[in-house]
């Protein structure tokens, strides 16, 4: 099933970013851990075929992702090592998934999704300064 992720990073000097990500779903009830994990698949095969100059990096630490947008965005390692990390940033509330406009928190949450389902991946950096 395809399904449409869209990744909104909050707090950026720029302004807000987004991205969209075109994913290929192996059921339509997956996991939270399984979403991210295909997610994170397409980003990085996405930029391998030069369809996209970088992945969206809402799992990195808020300062990683600033260095990586000053430098014009993150470019990926290994794919299951990043799949990991972002699995492993998503356990930490480094970043939120939204569903349907519900949050969710789970990892091995079972989602029911559709064509139609609206996905979110979303990352708030904190404010700097004062």
């Amino acid at each position: 099933m395809r399904l449409t992720i869209t990744t909104r990073l909050f707090g950026l000097p720029g302004g807000q970013q987004q991205w969209q990500t075109q994913v290929v779903l192996p059921a339509p009830t997956v996991t939270v851990r399984e979403l991210i994990a295909c997610k994170i698949r397409q980003e990085v095969a996405d930029y391998a075929a030069g369809r996209r100059p970088a992945l969206s990096g809402e799992y990195l630490p808020p300062e990683a992702l600033l260095r990586a947008v000053a430098a014009g965005g993150y470019r990926p390692g290994a794919v299951e090592e990043e799949v990991a990390r972002a699995q492993d940033a998503f356990a930490r509330r480094a970043f939120m998934v939204v569903v349907d406009e519900r949050r969710v928190d789970d990892a091995d949450a079972r989602l029911t999704l559709s064509p139609a389902s609206r996905v979110e991946f979303i990352k708030i950096l904190p404010l700097v300064g004062g």
